[in-house]
């Protein structure tokens, strides 16, 4: 049966809908919930990338019009104006209403090739129409359902934009007449451009403080009030605005005698102009792509644009506005979370925000919000992944819970996708040692000097959490490690020594337990961070008379001296493979402005190592000395049960791998990380791939959670089938993890 004209597809819907069949000449829903099973999944931890964002939530619009398309009860059809004022003509193709919900759907038909600007127009117009006899229906009052025998790419982009960014429901649906009965097919709009980013990009997040400065006459009480009150309007209407964000009050204790008011609001938003320069460096986006490109790109111009955004009007000025009321408010402090958490912060002499700013209630709107409350009220997930949060009534307000979200979205973890490196055990003990050592000085204090305390210790706190989740996550999946890891209780200090007591059981049980006496060098990377985190914080021996200071120096610059005597060899060695030592040789000279050159041999080598003086290692000890081993010492490895299922939207990876070489990417790949997690990712062309024969049907796979590799070609069915080919390796659900637990 084929179809002649726009009028005999229509009646062919009609008749399926009045006969509540519909739904069965649908193809494609089954992969449509499978796609969605995963982001839905108690045991998979979101994912924060923008390339995803627009995809999820087409699919989500898809699912929810396609549940209401049964019980429809026919309103009007294109022989029936839908208009109350005389004059107007509106006829839509079919109108119903599913009377046990009381949601209207209207349906667009196309039998010839579509206009995007007629279909998204009458879209709208017959929205209106219906608002002007249901006057303040929402978006899942009225839900949309396309019929189209192609979609082209501006009614995708149309489409897209309203089901994104409007919030609109929308059924896209593709007529195919060629076989022996007419079927509808499942359409997903696939409208955009990746931009690689996994969590956002450095200038991701813009961050301000807005600052009252009150009047004399209100308490401390009153104060805190206004600001709830303030930052609750700029939400609210940040909200409306369409963009994303969070915001927090944070109690300043300089106050009063060096701040002026006991409150300041921190508020932050999504800086759409940091996404396309940080494609750029990483090679997903030319700037010759396009004309927006090219401007946007431009060198004069590219860091203009993310600077002078004026964000600060995201609420038309309404916390602003109210404040003024009570005081004289103004925005100061300007900057991004990633500094704001950069572990480099510890190393600076002067009073950071961290040491005198504890968060005490957040909020969140826009992708941002959406993001926080699908993890709280995924209540399974939030019991298998973070327990210590999973209590009633503790929400995305609760400060602990609101830092820790925005880190897993704009700060690249220390433990990147679950690969224990060198640099993150040294990483992970420094931070150790500083929780330490502040949580034990933090429970002998008196109130006075504990207020004073709070912000540094809040802060050491956040910067502990996601390290010692993603300890109890792989002790949970490491078949090897069967003792379990001591608690390290969060908020509940009876004493320093029963502090120090605590983290040490945990330090030990990491050491002996998680890393085991296999990995000599890994044990040595996190106890050394363990024992010299003073180093890197001026405020453990401010005035330099802290007699144990010297020794802790002579012995982490004996250590950073080995660790880099050791480099040097793996990068004049012939067992090492070319493409390592010439990146550990180029990585060498640069750091150490060119006084290491591999060139020259390694006894010229060591000899320059054995030469520098105990302040250059010191200063490179923090990043560059760990970060160096990394590169050639293999990772922290075991053998990890199976994973709980292959659910993953597989369609969305064939779409990204894709995308890549249409750019040129030679190798593109979808990975198993550490963590159990998939992505899509590139093998550099230095390294021996695999042949690929039919780029159609197949992918290179990288199992990288292992210390070498499993590199190898499979197939697309093979991959949608769960058959991974690092069988015995993945992540159990991690139920009950122990290692930390907020009090």
């Amino acid at each position: 049966m084929k179809f002649k004209s726009e009028q005999s597809v229509q009646d062919w819907v009609q008749s399926l809908v009045d006969a509540d069949g519909l739904r069965d000449v649908i193809d494609g829903v089954e992969e449509l919930n499978q796609a969605l099973v995963n982001a839905s999944s108690d045991e998979f931890w979101p994912d924060f990338p923008i390339d995803y964002l627009t995809r999820l939530r087409n699919l989500e619009a898809a699912r929810d019009v396609l549940s209401e398309l049964f019980g429809l009860e026919l309103v009007s059809k294109n022989s029936a104006n839908l208009s109350r004022t005389k004059g107007e003509s509106l006829f839509a193709d079919l109108l119903y209403c599913r009377r046990e919900t009381s949601h209207f759907v209207i349906m667009e038909i196309k039998n010839r090739k579509a206009s995007a600007r007629e279909t998204i127009t009458e879209l709208l117009a017959y929205e209106q129409e219906l608002l002007n006899h249901m006057p303040f229906s929402g978006s899942h009052d009225v839900l949309f359902v396309v019929v189209s025998r192609d979609f082209p790419t501006l009614l995708d982009h149309g489409l897209t934009s309203l089901t994104t960014w409007n919030r609109r429901k929308i059924l896209c649906l593709k007529l195919d007449d060629d076989g022996e009965s007419p079927r509808l097919k499942i359409h997903i709009p696939n409208v955009w451009a990746p931009v690689g980013q996994s969590v956002l990009p450095r200038m991701g997040i813009s961050t301000a403080y807005l600052r009252i400065y009150p009047a004399t006459t209100m308490d401390s009480d009153q104060i805190y009030a206004v600001c709830k009150t303030a930052m609750d309007l700029l939400v609210r209407e940040a909200e409306r605005g369409g963009g994303s964000g969070f915001a927090m009050i944070a109690s300043d204790h300089l106050y009063p005698k060096l701040s002026s008011s006991p409150y300041v609001i921190i508020a932050g938003v999504v800086n759409p102009y940091s996404f396309l320069p940080h494609a750029e460096t990483q090679g997903f986006v030319e700037r010759t792509t396009s004309a927006v490109s090219q401007y946007l790109l431009d060198p004069q111009r590219r860091g203009d644009l993310t600077y002078s955004w004026g964000w600060l009007d995201c609420d038309r000025g309404s916390a602003r506005s109210y404040l003024s009321h009570f005081g004289r408010p103004a925005w100061e402090g300007f900057g991004n979370w990633s500094d704001f958490r950069d572990p480099r912060r510890w190393r600076h002499p002067s009073l950071t925000p961290d040491r005198h700013l504890t968060p005490v209630f957040f909020d969140f709107w826009g992708v941002l919000g959406d993001f926080a409350r699908d993890i709280v009220k995924t209540q399974g997930r939030l019991r298998a992944f973070i327990p210590g949060f999973a209590k009633p009534g503790l929400d995305w307000h609760y400060p602990h819970l609101g830092v820790l979200l925005l880190d897993d979205i704009a700060v690249t973890p220390a433990i990147n996708a679950g690969q224990w490196t060198f640099a993150a055990l040294f990483d992970f003990g420094i931070r150790l040692g500083r929780f330490c050592a502040i949580s034990a000085q933090y429970a002998d204090a008196d109130d006075r000097v504990q207020k004073l305390l709070q912000a540094g210790l809040f802060w050491a706190e956040a910067d502990i959490t996601r390290p010692c989740h993603e300890a109890a996550w792989r002790y949970l999946s490491a078949l090897e490690i069967t003792t379990e890891p001591p608690r390290i209780p969060i908020g509940a200090y009876e004493s320093g020594a029963q502090q120090v007591a605590n983290v040490s059981s945990f330090a030990n049980w990491i050491v002996n337990e998680f890393i085991g006496a296999g990995y000599p060098l890994l044990q040595d990377a996190f106890a050394t961070g363990l024992s010299c985190y003073a180093l890197f914080d001026p405020q453990f021996d401010p005035f330099g008379t802290d007699p144990s200071m010297p020794g802790v120096k002579r012995a982490a610059t004996a250590r950073a001296r080995d660790w880099l005597r050791r480099t040097l060899v793996r990068a004049t060695s012939e067992d090492t493979a070319l493409h390592s030592r010439r990146e550990l040789a180029a990585r060498l000279s640069k750091i150490f402005d060119g006084s290491i050159n591999v060139q020259l041999g390694q006894e010229a080598g060591l000899a320059a190592v054995d030469a520098f003086p105990e302040p250059r290692l010191i200063e490179n000890l923090f990043e560059a000395i760990p970060a160096l081993v990394s590169l050639w010492h293999p990772q922290l490895a075991h053998t990890l049960a199976p994973l709980a299922h292959a659910l993953f939207d597989w369609d969305w990876f064939e779409q990204q791998v894709r995308e890549r070489r249409s750019r040129g990417v030679k190798n593109p790949c979808v990975y198993l990380s550490a963590n159990g997690g998939i992505g899509v990712g590139e093998v550099p062309e230095t390294y021996p791939t695999p042949h690929i024969t039919d780029t159609a049907k197949e992918v290179l796979f990288v199992d990288n959670q292992t210390s070498a590799e499993i590199m190898i070609a499979v197939t697309w069915e093979a991959l949608r089938a769960g058959k991974f080919p690092s069988s015995g390796h993945g992540n159990r659900s991690p139920i009950g993890v122990n290692g930390f637990e907020a009090e």
